[in-house]
């Protein structure tokens, strides 16, 4: 009997978006972190060691550098230098010593994330972060639908519509929807999600 592989490629489809975005600059890092800040962390209070800022924060910058997988997460993270972990909010040990999480930490933490909230947090700083230095121009936005093959929720199929920036190449957001993507576009339920 076939053993199922490790979950160690799944990282969150929010996370995924960043693997086409510019590298992140270091003037962007603490803007980055403070849209992460805003997610809610979905740990008990206890036995917390590590932010959920900084383990998002470092989920990120290792996704922005190539990595594919939550095992490529965590060795980047080790691997960082101390003044990185810092700039990333990791848990300070000691002086000049701050400490990264456990793969086991982040692929658990990462899991329990919410997933909608992540994808706006993530697709708001991608479709804000080049906005400052720039003059205010029009948006454009494309919206596509797509009926999932296999899916079933509640024993219907799954139907999703997603929202891109077309300047950036980022998701905006990502909905369920009820019926077909192609009736959902003239919902008026589902513009004010949108806008």
């Amino acid at each position: 009997m076939p053993v199922p592989a490790p979950s160690s490629s799944w990282i969150p489809a929010a996370l995924t978006r960043l693997a086409h975005a510019d590298a992140l600059r270091p003037t962007e890092a603490p803007h980055l972190l403070a849209y992460l800040a805003t997610i809610h962390d979905p740990r008990r209070g206890r036995g917390r060691r590590h932010p959920l800022v900084a383990i998002l924060a470092m989920a990120a910058a290792a996704v922005l550098t190539g990595a594919r997988s939550m095992t490529a997460i965590a060795e980047w993270a080790a691997d960082t230098p101390q003044p990185v972990r810092a700039a990333l909010g990791t848990r300070r040990d000691a002086p000049d010593h701050w400490v990264v999480p456990a793969e086991a930490t982040i692929r658990r933490t990462l899991g329990r994330v919410d997933p909608t909230a992540l994808a706006a947090v993530i697709g708001a700083w991608l479709a804000d972060r080049d906005r400052p230095g720039q003059q205010q121009r029009r948006r454009a936005v494309a919206v596509d639908g797509k009926t999932l093959r296999g899916a079933r929720r509640d024993g219907r199929q799954v139907h999703l519509l997603a929202a891109m920036d077309h300047t950036t190449r980022a998701v905006l957001a990502q909905r369920q929807v009820d019926g077909a993507p192609a009736k959902s576009l003239g919902s008026p339920r589902c513009w004010p999600t949108w806008t």
